[in-house]
């Protein structure tokens, strides 16, 4: 199946899952395993994205990051140029949506792409690590150019082979949570 094929079933077993009894559980215990990793323990700045409702809940993980004093940072993302940076969230209330209505920080606050962790998003994913995201390249992109640990949060169902192309970047550790 191409790339396009996977990302459109995966995207759909993700929006059916949304509305399953399990989801928040699941979600508690994909965080829960981060939580417990030396990377997470070790990082003070990280990144995360302001997730979606068929994606891993980051807005719980969001919290307890800030709970336990770690600087948070979330994409900001210049669509005109294609790129992506991150900028520092200090509080969830100041959050709204940008132009392409995905959330991101309101209030002037630090950018950079200086991080100890990045929580990297993704659609599909292979057991090593590639990804399939929502097809923009902003987190290869930024992954080629930045070096920080690396951990993305799936449901088992998001596992799939597949081919990485040339420009896609790997993620170092898959934390996998069984969704039946």
């Amino acid at each position: 199946m191409s790339k396009k094929g996977l990302r459109h079933s995966k995207l759909n077993t993700m929006n059916d899952f949304k509305t399953s009894e399990n989801k928040q559980s699941i979600d508690k215990e994909l965080a829960r395993r981060l939580y417990d990793t030396e990377e997470y323990k070790l990082a003070n700045r990280i990144g995360i994205v302001l997730s979606m409702d068929h994606e891993v809940d980051t807005y719980n993980i969001i919290t307890t990051m800030l709970n336990d004093n770690k600087q948070v940072f979330v994409p900001e993302t210049d669509y005109l140029n294609k790129i992506m940076h991150f900028k520092s969230l200090l509080n969830l209330e100041d959050i709204g949506p940008d132009e392409k209505g995905i959330n991101h920080v309101t209030e002037d606050t630090e950018i950079t792409d200086n991080l100890d962790l990045l929580i990297v998003p993704g659609v599909v994913f292979n057991q090593l690590g590639y990804r399939i995201g929502y097809g923009g390249g902003y987190f290869d992109k930024f992954l080629s150019y930045n070096d920080q640990p690396t951990i993305s949060l799936i449901y088992d169902f998001q596992l799939s082979d597949f081919e990485p192309e040339v420009h896609d970047q790997p993620v170092e550790k898959l934390i996998i949570v069984t969704t039946k």
